[in-house]
């Protein structure tokens, strides 16, 4: 339990509050920073390993992302949700770690988008693939190959696609946390989306990755 202003122990379950944690936290509470690990560290490398695809620099990037919470807390205005701020900073120390770095290959996702005729429709059709995915949902082969493609996408559709599908963030939360529009969130989410379709796709056709 943290030390109130009174000098009492603060019951754990108060910590909860996420104001309340941020008040502990800037008087340098062991109990806060232990509570503030907990509830976010998984969450934290996670992220950081669906950006960074490197176990010992997702660590790293976690650690860092803690220590400048703790050394930032101070500056947190309120002005968003506590998991945003930390979401944010996460991602901007993964993404310094990545520039600094020899950027790994990805490939285009302009070839997979699709293509109208002039009267609108699809020059090609598109597959129906919502009942195989059903059937495969619990194969260990399928998840790895969805991980793949997902790696495959350069880092601005990655970092959409992972707040917003898998951290299942809202389209405002996503463009808070990276500082991008709302339309831009969406247009990236969408392209993201139309690949990762477009690569399964072929995926459960063929039986291999493309």
């Amino acid at each position: 339990m943290a030390e109130s202003k009174q000098g009492k122990r603060m019951p754990a379950e108060r910590l909860l509050d996420d104001d309340v944690l941020l008040e502990e936290l800037r008087k340098g509470s062991p109990e806060a920073v232990e509570a503030l690990f907990d509830r976010f560290h998984g969450k934290i490398y996670g992220l950081a390993m669906s950006i960074l695809k490197n176990e010992s620099d997702a660590e790293e990037a976690t650690q860092d992302v803690f220590l400048t919470v703790f050394q930032k807390a101070h500056t947190f205005k309120g002005n968003s949700a506590l998991y945003s701020w930390i979401y944010r900073i996460c991602v901007n120390a993964c993404l310094m770690r990545l520039r600094g770095k020899r950027r790994q290959e990805t490939v285009s996702i302009e070839e997979f988008m699709p293509v109208f005729t002039e009267d609108g429709m699809h020059t090609s059709p598109v597959e129906d693939w919502s009942k195989e995915v059903e059937r495969k949902m619990l194969d260990k082969e399928l998840g790895r190959v969805i991980k793949k493609f997902t790696d495959e996408l350069s880092e601005k559709y990655r970092v959409v696609f992972v707040l917003s599908d898998v951290e299942g963030m809202s389209n405002e939360e996503t463009a808070q946390i990276l500082g991008l529009t709302v339309p831009a969130v969406k247009s990236r989410l969408h392209r993201a989306r139309l690949f990762l379709r477009e690569q399964l796709s072929r995926y459960l056709q063929e039986g291999k990755t493309a």
